[in-house]
């Protein structure tokens, strides 16, 4: 009996074992499925993820490049505009100053000054400031006078005919002219142009008037010639700051008026060597062969470096370039 229920024993053993491992392979398998499943979406949210991150680093990098295409195009106009208004500048200028041009060069001349004059200068102003940086325009110069010492000066031609005050009231030259304007307003640098004009009443006949026209404050030509060479300083200095130290300035009323002026406008700012800033104001030849003489003398010591180095300059900004004395153009 007990031999007889061993075989039965035994393959109800084995079909348990059987039975178990079944159950064991099936759970391994579900379990391997969740896995390969959780992995496939973990997969799928990381490949999404990558691609986001592409599709994101990829749109950024073609921003950045239009935004560089724009700003080269933008700099490429601004740079055709500054062009095209620099030679509009130098265009209209010329006209203006060839007579005056010739009377600098006679001066100079009669000077004994080595140098070169440079008219019509026109150039783009370093920026100074937020103010400069938002806004772009090019800064007209009449003549550049530089010596062989490397100094330079700026002149700014006025071809104003009448009676021309600069720097002093109508009333201090007679007191017949203090009906002339509100003197009162006049402080700092100013200068004042009495012409004739001739108009038609109501008859249509011809009649002369007085014209008064002030230039005050910022306005006025001592001021502006001063503010134009401490631009042009700027501008000649390279990377490393060298360059003329400073840069002098001058009014020459060339025209056929009557002038009563002080001889130089006095600014409140200094030059790096600590003296005051002035701009010399002269009314004829005389008075500017003397300016030139002194400012020769001044700065005799011959520094052909750096007068090449701004005639090269400033040639290069298209103006009109003639030399004095034994001074010769830089080879290109």
């Amino acid at each position: 009996m007990t031999s007889d229920l061993v075989p039965w024993l035994v393959a109800g053993g084995l079909a348990v074992v059987v039975v178990v491992l079944v159950i064991v392979l099936r759970r391994t398998q579900s379990t391997s499925r969740s896995a390969l499943a959780d992995a496939e979406v973990r997969l799928g949210h990381r490949t999404g993820t990558l691609e986001r991150e592409h599709r994101e680093r990829t749109a950024a990098t073609e921003a950045e490049h239009a935004r560089q295409l724009a700003g080269a195009d933008a700099a490429r106009q601004q740079a055709v505009t500054e062009a095209e208004h620099a030679r509009t500048l130098a265009r209209t200028g010329m006209r203006w100053e060839e007579a005056s041009q010739r009377t600098i060069l006679d001066v100079c001349k009669a000077a004994g000054i080595n140098g070169a004059l440079l008219t019509n200068v026109v150039f783009v102003p370093v920026a100074q400031g937020e103010r400069d940086r938002d806004r772009s325009y090019a800064a007209q110069l009449d003549h550049v006078l530089v010596f062989e010492s490397g100094h330079v000066l700026v002149i700014e031609n006025k071809r104003w005919n009448g009676i021309v005050f600069d720097g002093r009231k109508p009333s201090s030259v007679h007191h017949a002219f203090r009906n002339l304007l509100d003197e009162s307003a006049l402080t700092g640098s100013f200068a004042i142009q009495v012409r004739s004009r001739r108009v038609l009443d109501s008859a249509d006949e011809i009649e002369h008037w007085w014209q008064v026209r002030v230039q005050a404050g910022g306005t006025a030509p001592t001021r502006q010639v001063r503010q134009q060479a401490r631009r042009l300083q700027r501008f000649l200095a390279d990377e490393d700051g060298n360059g003329p130290q400073w840069v002098d300035s001058c009014v020459f009323y060339s025209g056929d008026a009557a002038a009563y002026v002080n001889a130089e406008d006095r600014s409140t700012s200094t030059t790096p060597t600590g003296r005051s800033a002035t701009t010399a104001v002269v009314t004829n030849d005389n008075e500017l062969r003397g300016l030139v003489t002194d400012l020769a003398r001044k700065h005799a010591v011959p520094n052909r470096s750096r007068t090449d180095a701004v005639v090269r300059q400033l040639a290069g900004q298209g103006a009109h370039t003639i030399t004095i004395g034994t001074y010769r153009l830089p080879e290109a």
